[in-house]
């Protein structure tokens, strides 16, 4: 889209064959941070997807051991 909306006060410029947009400063901060914010809730959510699944094995396998929240208390000296 070489084009910006009606009423973007943005300005397009040509570089290489490819039209890009010009930008504030801060503009692009703001925006390349929420990129890398984005990155890293896709990394989160990709990583507890994997957990899940390898518990899910893990369960599927028969191998998940569990502690009831009474024995989990008495292990570390709390009251039951």
């Amino acid at each position: 889209m070489t084009e910006l909306p009606v009423g973007d006060d943005h300005q397009v410029i040509r570089l290489g064959g490819q039209a890009a947009v010009v930008v504030p400063l801060d503009e692009y901060r703001r925006l390349r941070d929420l990129e890398r914010r984005t990155e890293l809730v896709e990394q989160a959510d990709a990583e507890e997807a994997q957990a899940l699944a390898e518990y899910r094995a893990q369960q599927d396998a028969g191998t998940v051991n569990t502690v009831s929240q009474d024995e989990v208390r008495r292990r570390f000296g709390l009251p039951t």
